[in-house]
């Protein structure tokens, strides 16, 4: 991936927005960091400004994911495929759960 595949607004299906700016700074509304063990609902969320980057991965053992940093937090998400497309998610609770929040981002045309 390159940032040009990430620069944009995308929204996601638990409520979440997020701005993806080419200088590698972003805002975020409302992403989830904790859940609900019980509903698997988001219950705690962050909203604010920071930087983005793309981390690389080692090849063979973690894949490539978008990283955001806000305050002295990092939080990761991961790349899907939505037809022709990319969506980010990022994983709530545990990742066997598959409990995600995906976002999409708006067409560029």
């Amino acid at each position: 991936m390159t940032a040009a595949d990430v620069v944009g607004h995308w929204t996601s299906d638990c409520g979440s927005t997020l701005t993806v700016e080419p200088d590698r700074t972003f805002n975020v509304r409302d992403f989830p960091v904790d859940f609900d063990l019980v509903s698997g609902d988001p219950k705690r969320l962050a909203s604010g400004h920071g930087t983005w980057y793309l981390y690389a991965g080692a090849k063979g053992r973690t894949p490539q994911t978008f990283d955001l940093e806000i305050g002295e937090e990092f939080y990761d998400l991961d790349y899907v495929r939505r037809e022709d497309s990319i969506a980010l998610r990022t994983v709530l609770g545990v990742p066997n759960d598959n409990q995600w929040c995906v976002f999409t981002r708006r067409s560029r045309a």
